[in-house]
């Protein structure tokens, strides 16, 4: 099938944002053509954990949590650390427990990750432990029809159990606390959990409502005379947007140039498929589109790539941070050998690896190194696979810390000191250089991890041979900025007005309503407030 001459909503990208607007606008009555460049559907939604986060929602009050806008509002200001704008912040705010109720109305179901407090719960004003926090509930890729085998899904850890599952089992790599029979049933239903389940339920509820979704179809460029009015698409085709087009089509980190320019840290690599480009960057520009970038963001994370494990898949980013330094016998070094971070709090880590040695000419903390041994091998899986299976060969292993050293080109005097002072604090049960596993927020319930410091499971000794070790690279998990966008989503001009007919939803628009900080959850549900208010915006269809 090929698109229609016309829609009222043409909507670029198909992972929350775009999913989301489409279906706002298919709920509106409006005629709507989803456009996916990709040959699948999802984008970097379907390979996230899926948390939606939102103060005052409604699965809050019904599960009578206390919430107020006004902690809402001070724990989101906290957060931009003053790199936020006020208009911003409000509209999501006001509208993202609104969106989610509409969006639950229209057969997109949620439910609560109690066991997940804020990030910086309890220190931040506003900061609540538990309610805020959201995700799909598991779906089957079945109710799709054919379109089921066209969703992404990961290939290092496919999602069969939802965030609530992996925290109280003890972490996604704890996989030794999984039932393998409810794994096995959810593999035969064809369940999906996390955020393949949220792209699925999208996906569902806007086939329902007739929205044409077209794979394989990438845009080339924006058209319109004053304003936008439609697309070119890559095969020459142009398609008119009576209402609008919405940009909903990921961040640029898939273009090294783009990624670098407005990046700014050595080996920085892309967490989203490869079709997250910059298109929607590109194609704006073109209409004099202005961008806005979010200095020191906190929204960085170390991890490594997975190589492919069949023809056909792309290498995957390993968000290692929140997956093995979830657990214990593990920590992360830079070249002088030393650690430099809470390794389980990337937020903390972030800051870090922006730290320049004037002297040495080069970042202090890149490249960095995750450093395990044997007993994390016993006892956790290691990207993705099995719980005491030996790690993939592209690891680097050796029978003594200093012949790791010098396999991986760090210091061995340095990684040796810092793995006896590491130990020192295990046995103690306190990490007294960066308090791992002393905050509250955490992505692995203490009590299901049966080894490491029975006073503190994040932490864990690092002295069984063999030793392991891989280069971590960063990754931002969501970028450094985007488009400019006003609090209706709609894409402003350099000369500081709206464009007309563009909008920019999800990481093509630059998240001024959290800033240079994070909080995790906040950009899939922006993604789907911004995509709901786009559409509000073209209904009035005036006003800015």
């Amino acid at each position: 099938m090929q698109p229609q001459a016309e829609y009222d909503v043409v909507v670029a990208g198909s992972g929350a944002g775009g999913l989301g607007a489409a279906l706002a606008a298919a709920e509106a009555g409006l005629a709507v053509a989803v456009l996916e460049k990709d040959r699948l559907i999802g984008g970097g939604t379907a390979l996230s954990a899926g948390g939606l986060w939102a103060g005052c929602n409604h699965l809050q009050r019904a599960a009578g949590l206390a919430d107020s806008r006004q902690a809402v509002l001070d724990y989101l200001n906290f957060v931009g650390g003053g790199s936020s704008e006020p208009a911003h912040v409000e509209a999501f705010i006001d509208h993202a427990p609104v969106a989610l109720e509409h969006f639950e109305r229209c057969g997109v179901k949620t439910q609560l990750v109690l066991e997940f407090p804020d990030h910086y719960y309890p220190v931040a004003p506003g900061s609540v432990e538990r309610g805020r926090t959201l995700e799909a509930q598991p779906i089957s890729i079945h109710e799709l029809g054919d379109w089921g085998s066209k969703v992404r899904d990961s290939h290092i850890d496919p999602h069969r159990v939802s965030v609530a599952e992996f925290l109280a089992s003890g972490g996604l790599v704890n996989k030794k606390g999984r039932d393998p029979a409810l794994l096995a049933e959810r593999e035969a239903k064809g369940i999906r959990t996390c955020g393949a389940a949220l792209v699925v339920q999208l996906l569902k509820a806007n086939l329902a409502r007739g929205t044409a979704v077209f794979t394989s179809v990438g845009i080339d460029r924006l058209i319109g005379d004053g304003g936008v009015s439609g697309v070119r698409t890559s095969d020459g085709g142009e398609i008119r947007a009576r209402r609008g087009v919405v940009l909903a089509t990921g961040g640029w980190e898939g273009d090294p140039t783009i990624a670098r320019t407005f990046e700014g840290l050595p080996g920085m690599r892309s967490a989203f498929p490869k079709a997250v480009s910059g298109d929607a960057l590109r194609m704006a520009s073109d209409f004099g589109a202005a961008t806005a970038i979010i200095r020191n963001n906190l929204a960085l994370i170390l991890g490594f790539m997975v190589p492919p494990k069949r023809a056909g898949q792309e290498p995957e980013f390993r968000h290692s941070q929140v997956r093995e330094c979830a657990c214990p016998h593990n920590i992360i070094v830079n070249a002088d050998g030393q650690r430099f971070s809470d390794e389980g709090y990337f937020p903390d880590t972030s800051a870090a690896l922006r730290e320049y040695d004037v002297w040495r000419r080069r970042f202090r903390n890149l490249p960095a190194y995750l450093i395990f041994d044997s007993q994390y091998v016993e006892n956790f899986a290691f990207a993705g696979g099995a719980a005491g299976a030996a790690p993939p060969e592209w690891v680097t292993r050796a029978a003594s810390l200093p012949e790791l050293a010098r396999e991986l080109g760090i210091s061995a005097e340095g990684l040796e000191g810092s793995v006896n002072r590491f130990n020192g604090f295990v046995r103690e049960g306190i990490d007294r250089d960066f308090n791992r596993g002393g905050k509250k927020w955490k992505q692995a319930k203490p009590e299901a991890i049966k080894t490491g410091s029975a006073l503190n499971r994040a932490l864990g000794t690092i002295e069984k041979a063999p030793f392991y070790g891989v280069e971590m690279v960063p990754a931002p998990v969501v970028p450094s900025g985007g488009l400019r966008t006003n609090a209706s989503a709609r894409v402003m001009s350099v000369r500081g007005a709206p464009i007309a007919g563009l909008y920019a939803a999800g990481n093509a628009a630059a998240h001024l309503e959290f800033g240079m900080g994070y909080q995790a959850g906040i950009s899939l549900m922006s993604a789907l407030t911004f995509g709901y208010l786009c559409v509000q915006h073209m209904k009035r269809g005036e006003g800015p």
